[in-house]
């Protein structure tokens, strides 16, 4: 393995370019401070809180010093916490360590009562230990006459003692389609819980565990289901637990994939995507999402958006808070959450104004640009949501790589006449700022490799995707890209859902550009 391969190996990717090193010391505690919901590092965490707490207890029995004691309580409570919260969200190994640590702390406890009464005892050495065992006789006799009389009392109570003890620890297996059946369905007296249908695995998953504890937790039952329906009043998941020791049984019903029955549909799905997508490369640059939707239609430079997409069933696009089924689109502003779920919490946010019952996904878009074959695609996924024919630099000069728009220009150096003007009349500049996404008034350039450099589409394309494209989407360009599995027809893909008209707000009258055409 070489040197780069084994620094790569000892990061810990928190994505958006930052890292974290596996040997820092500090890893597990920084982890958990950046990602609150990872089980692994709240497991070490705790780990490490225990033995602190033991450190403090240590003190303790040294100094007698009841200020050690409270901290080393306090810590311990922390630390356990945290290993049992992290069991409880799927990492196994904590289990043991939740056990050993029940009975160390009950066991501490009790050494901790024991030595109080030992100095504070009037006895002599000899009367303490014949008190002693006076005290631990009695509490057998105790012990082991409560557990006959439990046994005869019934099989069944015994058995729910049991679980009392230990159901909180119980694992789940979580299996990801919908059971074809429910095994002795007549016992199950299902608890229906309503979860939004855009939550992430681990949340819907959370939900029914943590609903089918509870559930246990009001009496004891000899099994539990808990289905979980969407704001539709579809099931999306179900939690079963057949009693006894048997494992909890998570199902999440996966969503409908990207399968469309009719055009409009999946135009839908695609005006969706670019409303969605223009919030995300929003949220990605400035760090926060915008109080208003209509901040994405501000003038240059920060024009993410001429205008909102219409919809293709009421075919409108003003904006609302609340949803009545008129069309256009539904904004309810949110907070980012710390866990960097921003795809699901955009989902969230966004989401069109209809009473449409499905899911629609999302996945941010990007442009793919094949220097093979001339192509530029407008991707979400897989799935191509535009496909246009490009003209390219000349001697391989369009440069590979991962860039990204940085800028949106309606009309570029419009004081040119249009038969001169190479840039024709729309341009998407790349981050390497030398280069840009194109009109030309050279149409018959299209499909060849004749600039400098910049990628050219005929106007009427290029109009297109300029109309379609948020600021700051991602651009890769490469020979080829093997990940394209939807090759649709762009023309088939309501264009006219779109604003293609001239803009004055989004010109740059201040500056004239020079990219290699």
């Amino acid at each position: 393995m070489d040197f780069n391969a084994k620094t790569k190996e000892n990061l810990y990717d928190l994505t958006n370019g930052y890292y974290l090193s596996k040997s820092d010391p500090q890893f597990w505690r920084k982890l958990l401070n950046r990602r609150p919901e990872n089980e692994e590092a709240m497991y070490h965490v705790g780990l490490g809180l225990e033995i602190d707490a033991k450190h403090h207890l240590g003190k303790y029995y040294t100094t007698k010093l009841d200020q050690h004691l409270m901290v080393y309580r306090n810590i311990i409570k922390q630390a356990f916490d945290l290993i049992k919260q992290s069991f409880n969200r799927g990492y196994f190994p904590a289990r043991l360590d939740v056990l050993r640590m029940e009975r160390e702390i009950k066991t501490t406890e009790q050494n901790i009562s024991t030595a109080t009464i030992t100095n504070n005892s009037v006895f002599g050495k000899r009367d303490f230990i014949l008190f002693s065992l006076l005290l631990i006789a009695i509490i057998l006799s105790i012990i082991m006459a409560l557990y006959f009389t439990t046994y005869k009392v019934s099989n069944t109570n015994t058995t729910n003692y049991l679980n009392n003890h230990y159901i909180y620890m119980l694992p789940y297996e979580v299996i990801e389609k919908k059971p074809t059946s429910i095994p002795d369905s007549k016992n199950y007296q299902p608890k229906i819980i309503t979860v939004k249908r855009s939550s992430t695995k681990p949340v819907l998953v959370n939900e029914l565990v943590s609903n089918l504890k509870t559930e246990y937790e009001r009496g004891p039952k000899t099994s539990i289901q808990v289905l979980a329906i969407d704001e539709f009043k579809e099931e999306i998941g179900m939690a079963l637990w057949a009693g006894g020791n048997t494992n909890i049984q998570v199902y999440i019903y996966p969503l409908e994939s990207t399968a469309f029955i009719d055009e409009q549909e999946r135009q839908l799905w695609e005006t969706t995507t670019v409303v969605r997508s223009a919030v995300y490369h929003f949220v990605q640059k400035n760090g926060y999402l915008p109080k208003e939707l209509k901040t994405l239609n501000q003038p240059f430079p920060n024009n993410y958006l001429t205008e909102f997409p219409r919809d293709p069933y009421k075919f409108k696009n003003n904006v609302a808070a609340s949803l009545n089924g008129d069309g256009g689109w539904l904004f309810s502003l949110s907070e980012i959450p710390a866990n960097n779920e921003l795809v699901s919490t955009i989902k969230d946010v966004i989401k069109p104004n209809l009473l449409y019952p499905k899911d629609i996904p999302f996945e941010p878009m990007y442009i793919a640009i094949n220097k093979e074959n001339h192509s530029l695609a407008v991707m979400s996924g897989d799935q191509v949501i535009r496909m246009y024919s490009v003209a390219l630099g000349k001697e391989d000069s369009t440069p590979e790589g991962e860039l990204f728009i940085s800028k949106k220009v309606m009309n570029p150096d419009k004081i040119v006449p249009e038969l001169e003007n190479v840039y024709g009349t729309r341009a998407l500049e790349l981050s390497n700022r030398n280069y840009a996404i194109h009109g030309t008034n050279s149409p018959t350039s299209i499909g060849k490799a004749v600039s400098q450099g910049c990628i050219r589409l005929n106007n009427a394309d290029m109009e297109d995707l300029y109309a379609i494209t948020p600021l700051n989407t991602p651009v890769k360009i490469s020979r080829n890209f093997s990940d394209i599995k939807d090759f649709n027809n762009p023309d088939l893909h309501g264009k006219e859902l779109y604003d293609h008209s001239d803009n004055s707000k989004e010109e740059d009258n201040a500056n004239m550009y020079y990219w290699n055409h």
